[in-house]
């Protein structure tokens, strides 16, 4: 009995468990390659041991506190009561409340997890060690499939009768594998040595993943994160800037370039109504701006409720001249700001807006004041992941969510770099 209550006395517990957050949390966005479910199970796995923690530990206890105090908690805040005030509003006001406090409980447990890792220094080069390698990895296995090499995909999904195409299996994957890389990266340059020319590796292979399954919004998010982190450096260290806007430019050209080349499937000349290149944005996702835009437009300031719109009236009408399975919403607006401006209206959206605005000048100050090489990978995480978003998937998804939450909180747990 005394062995058992040695082995589960907070001082020998603390640090097993920690490693064991510290795995799990490393393995979880990498595992999207399979799918949701393998995503969140370590995630899930990962918030008991956080809450094992919380309960044995005064100093996580401490480190939450402090943060429930802090001024970004505050933004939080204002966004809670901000939806708060839309959901009488709602069309379904219990949907809409489900939808908006999940988002806030999924923060919260993922702010668990921070203040877990954050009180044990030690697990944090097995953390990183973990996502290199385990990302890298994935990102393989998924090129090879998309290069058509037999039984990943089925091996992947453990059903070797699957007759799913590797393009449309990877296709969220390379939305993942977008905001992987400047964390990835990051990772690499902590670790030192031959671990970062590892994470350099993932990059190119990550890329492919996205040209592979021909996923634009993965592109825009990747120019934006280009562009973000040479400004970034251009601002602070003011060296080589002629060079860096150079590589910008080709960057901007080369993937601007692709998707003119590389049109996409069913876009016909004839097509009416639209307001940008189809060659650009489909038809058919700029049908669903528009509708988006017009829903909001009737709601400006208190919108159609979270989570809403595809119950509107008119959301499952077909569009002309798209084909019989081109509703006008399918699901979501496959944009962020439409999407919350629509749902929560002006008075939901203005404090997002000013939460990630707040975050991303702090982010931006600290980089230029220290070239603190965590703020930049935040800084990059922050402007692939919010762009992209302006193009592809429901802001309410839950992995999506998680995929930027954990990769956050991944970098921001991380201990100060030794001098």
């Amino acid at each position: 009995m005394r062995i058992i209550m040695t082995a589960l006395s907070p001082s020998n517990l603390g640090p097993k468990l920690a490693t064991f957050i510290a795995v799990m949390v490393a393995v979880a966005i990498p595992l999207r390659v399979i799918g949701v479910a393998p995503q969140q199970l370590p995630l899930s796995l990962a918030l008991i041991g956080a809450l094992v923690l919380y309960y044995i530990s005064t100093e996580i206890r401490q480190r939450i506190k402090q943060t429930l105090t802090s001024k970004t908690t505050m933004f939080v805040g204002a966004i809670v009561l901000a939806w708060a005030i839309t959901i009488p509003f709602s069309l379904s006001p219990l949907g809409s409340a489900k939808i908006g406090g999940r988002s806030f409980l999924f923060l919260f447990a993922i702010v668990l997890v921070w203040a877990a890792l954050k009180s044990h220094k030690d697990v944090h080069e097995l953390l990183w060690k973990v996502l290199v390698i385990g990302t890298i990895a994935c990102t393989a296995a998924a090129v090879l499939s998309l290069l058509d090499v037999p039984l990943i995909l089925a091996f992947m999904k453990a059903d070797l009768s699957t007759h799913e195409f590797p393009q449309q299996a990877f296709k969220s994957f390379a939305a993942s594998e977008l905001c992987l890389i400047p964390i990835v990266i990051w990772a690499g340059r902590r670790l030192g040595g031959n671990w970062r020319f590892c994470a350099y590796t993932h990059a190119p292979l990550a890329i492919s993943v996205i040209m592979l399954t021909h996923n634009r919004a993965a592109l825009a998010g990747l120019l934006a994160m280009i562009g973000i982190v040479i400004f970034s450096i251009v601002r602070a260290k003011h060296r080589h800037t002629n060079i860096l806007l150079v590589l910008a430019a080709g960057a901007a050209i080369a993937i601007i370039a692709w998707v003119r080349i590389d049109r996409l499937p069913l876009v016909a000349a004839h097509i009416h109504g639209t307001y940008l290149p189809v060659w650009l944005v489909d038809p058919h996702r700029q049908s669903i701006w528009k509708f988006a835009f017009e829903k909001f437009l009737n709601h400006p300031w208190l919108g159609n409720g979270i989570d809403q719109l595809s119950k509107l009236s008119g959301a499952n009408v077909i569009v002309p001249e798209l084909g019989h399975s081109a509703f006008f919403l399918p699901s979501h607006p496959h944009n962020w700001a439409l999407e919350i401006l629509a749902e929560s209206g002006i008075i939901g959206f203005l404090p997002v807006f000013a939460a990630l605005a707040y975050i991303a000048w702090q982010l931006m100050k600290r980089f230029v004041r220290t070239q603190d090489e965590d703020a930049l990978a935040q800084i990059a995480l922050m402007a692939g992941f919010w762009a992209s978003a302006l193009f592809n998937f429901s802001i309410w998804a839950v992995w999506w969510q998680l995929t930027f939450f954990t990769l956050f909180a991944i970098v921001a747990a991380a201990p100060p770099r030794k001098i």
